[in-house]
């Protein structure tokens, strides 16, 4: 009866993460409900990048904007991280997936429309974030497994850069002087994120593609920092 309940909410195009509840991520399995994005293997290896060059620069202060679920902290075990999220719900399952992966004490989490309830005399390291990226216009020519996921983590306004542009615009607040941004981004959208970032004084830019060899990551500093001298590293 079960097993018909799942093929049921299946062939109704709900998408299977939210069905069995789990999702593998990383190395470990994660809770999922439908108040979040259901994880993907390109954000995969924009943790693993961003880990990469966090142990490289020994960053301490982590800010993931959009829901962290702490999979980042695992690979860090000398950093603390700040995620933060517009959904209270997003935030009580980022909170359990942080708890059972051994990093809620390091993590920080708060319900704010991006920096909007932070702290501005505190700054970090690293600020990374998979934003709302795709526009508007082609949400109703998604897939319809992925129409169900959170129309908030998907909608990226007109053009799919609103939020890059909100997030880039804060960094001369909150992040490091020496810091990295850090983003996963959509189809055909890096170098106009590349070109964001350089208008804001993060003028060393790099791009990593994903799986399907898709221009699906952008990583962006300050010249003259540790991850100037980095980011191809980093991105390789």
């Amino acid at each position: 009866a079960e097993y018909r309940s799942y093929v049921t909410r299946r062939a109704n195009q709900e998408p299977l993460a939210y069905i069995l509840g789990t999702k593998a991520f990383m190395k470990h399995s994660f809770k999922v409900t439908p108040a979040v994005l259901v994880p993907r293997p390109e954000t995969e290896l924009l943790v693993e990048s961003v880990a990469k060059a966090a142990v490289g620069a020994g960053a301490e202060n982590l800010l993931d904007i959009g829901t962290g679920s702490g999979a980042m902290l695992d690979l860090l075990p000398q950093s603390r991280g700040t995620a933060v999220d517009i959904s209270a719900a997003a935030l009580v399952v980022a909170g359990e997936n942080a708890e059972n992966i051994g990093v809620g004490e390091r993590l920080t989490l708060v319900e704010s429309d991006l920096f909007s309830k932070l702290d501005c005399n505190k700054k970090f390291d690293i600020i990374v974030s998979n934003p709302p990226y795709i526009p508007a216009a082609a949400i109703a020519g998604l897939a319809a497994d992925v129409q169900k996921e959170p129309l908030g983590a998907l909608d990226g306004g007109a053009d799919g850069l609103d939020f890059y542009r909100r997030i880039v615009s804060g960094c001369e607040i909150w992040l490091q002087p020496d810091g990295v941004l850090a983003f996963e981004v959509g189809i055909d959208q890096a170098q106009s994120v590349c070109q964001l970032c350089r208008q804001a004084g993060l003028i060393v830019t790099a791009v990593r593609k994903d799986y399907a060899e898709i221009e699906r990551m952008v990583f962006a500093t300050r010249e003259g920092t540790y991850y100037a001298d980095h980011l191809l590293e980093f991105t390789s």
